[in-house]
């Protein structure tokens, strides 16, 4: 049973494969100084992120302002006066670690708060591919990344774009364009991993495009905690339970990297 990577990196390698997801893809380099200077230059805002890891935690956001720069990492912030001083800080957190660098991404705000797109895929009965759950992720206070683990919280994917000035209608042609780019990406990973169940984090700039901002390969899903479940919670749980020997062996299998970075 050949599962996907575990590696951000490889992930990535994967999708950029395909020109049809090409054009869904934050640039993204392993993590360097001369790779960081170049992105920041070119992007203005990036991020930088471990290979393996999870949760939200050594994320930094590094924003480029007039003459310094600032540097969120989860709670703390800094102002830092020159790019070496930025490097310096990532390369303690760093540990010789490998980190990627990657574009950021103009989210749409809501509240005054970053928000990112989470879409759960399914392999069903027959072997395709079904978009069993979505919602989305805001920042948590001070925060720059939506990682609930870390603070962030869920609201439903309607209510997001209702809040930032959607209509019903373009609401609705915004969840449809959000749904297919799902199983597109899902679709290309599966000709080639046996994986059943992709996490996928989506984020929507302000002009409505959306960006692949990470694939993952074994995501906790709440539905499986006590009490009673939604329909649509109810065929999640059936399809993860038809697959559920996959499902098992790629959450050992994350762990086993985890562990083992």
């Amino acid at each position: 049973m050949k599962l996907t990577p575990g590696s951000k990196w490889s992930k990535h390698l994967i999708a950029a494969q395909s020109p049809e997801l090409r054009r869904y893809l934050p640039e993204t380099k392993l993590y360097s100084k001369t790779a960081l200077a170049k992105l920041v230059e070119r992007h203005g805002v990036v991020f930088v992120k471990p290979v393996y890891g999870g949760g939200g935690y050594r994320i930094f956001r590094v924003k480029k302002l007039v003459g310094q720069y600032e540097v969120k990492l989860e709670h703390q912030k800094r102002i830092l006066s020159s790019l070496e001083a930025v490097h310096a800080w990532i390369e303690k957190v760093r540990k010789g670690k490998r980190f990627l660098v990657q574009q950021g991404v103009p989210l749409a705000k809501w509240r005054g708060r970053p928000v990112d797109l989470r879409t759960i895929v399914q392999k069903t009965e027959t072997g395709g591919w079904e978009v069993t759950r979505l919602f989305a992720k805001a920042a948590g206070k001070d925060l720059a990344v939506t990682n609930m683990v870390i603070g962030g919280t869920a609201s439903t994917i309607r209510e997001y774009l209702l809040g930032i000035g959607y209509t019903s209608k373009s609401a609705k042609a915004a969840i449809r364009r959000l749904k297919a780019m799902s199983l597109q990406i899902a679709r290309h990973y599966g000709r080639g991993y046996a994986n059943a169940i992709y996490g996928l984090d989506i984020g929507m700039d302000r002009n409505g495009k959306f960006w692949l901002i990470e694939a993952n390969t074994a995501p906790q899903l709440s539905i499986f905690k006590a009490g009673k479940l939604t329909p649509e919670e109810q065929r999640s749980l059936k399809l993860w339970k038809l697959y559920a020997n996959v499902n098992k062996a790629a959450e050992q299998h994350r762990g086993s990297w985890r562990r083992s970075k």
